[in-house]
């Protein structure tokens, strides 16, 4: 069973780190390379804003008894192929899973630029994200207020 006011919860707190990554007046790579602790700062909430997409899509999975992704990347696929997220955004919402994996593991080949290029241009993949998923939990909740 789907937990509409986890959901609501998960993405709401997505939705606060980015209200505090858009406060952080980063302009060029080089600000953003040699200034450390801002550099942390931009790169654990967005760490923290994939991990709430990532857990509703968990949620989303288990909660409709979809199969189980072996990937965090995959659950995203699921919920493609059972006509929750569309096609167009699937392969960023893959890659934000990807690029999480990579950062939370700390690999000595990370890129900063990546960071910074999510930082300046795809903030706005996760309130796409939140979009969608909103969308569908407002059908299904119309769906079961018909059934009853």
């Amino acid at each position: 069973m789907v937990d509409h006011k986890l959901i609501e919860r998960k993405i709401r707190k997505m939705e606060e780190y980015l209200r505090e990554l858009k406060k952080v007046p980063i302009k060029s790579l080089e600000e953003f390379t040699g200034n450390t602790v801002v550099k942390r700062f931009v790169e654990r909430n967005i760490e923290l804003a994939i991990e709430q997409m990532m857990a509703i899509c968990k949620h989303l999975v288990a909660g409709l008894d979809l199969d189980e992704p072996e990937t965090y990347a995959e659950c995203f696929d699921i919920l493609h192929q059972n006509k929750i997220l569309p096609a167009k955004p699937l392969l960023t919402f893959k890659a934000m899973a990807r690029y999480r994996n990579r950062l939370i593991h700390v690999y000595d080949d990370f890129d900063d630029a990546v960071t910074f290029d999510v930082y300046t241009t795809h903030l706005k993949d996760f309130s796409a994200f939140a979009r969608i998923i909103r969308s569908f939990i407002n059908k299904t909740l119309l769906v079961n207020k018909k059934k009853k």
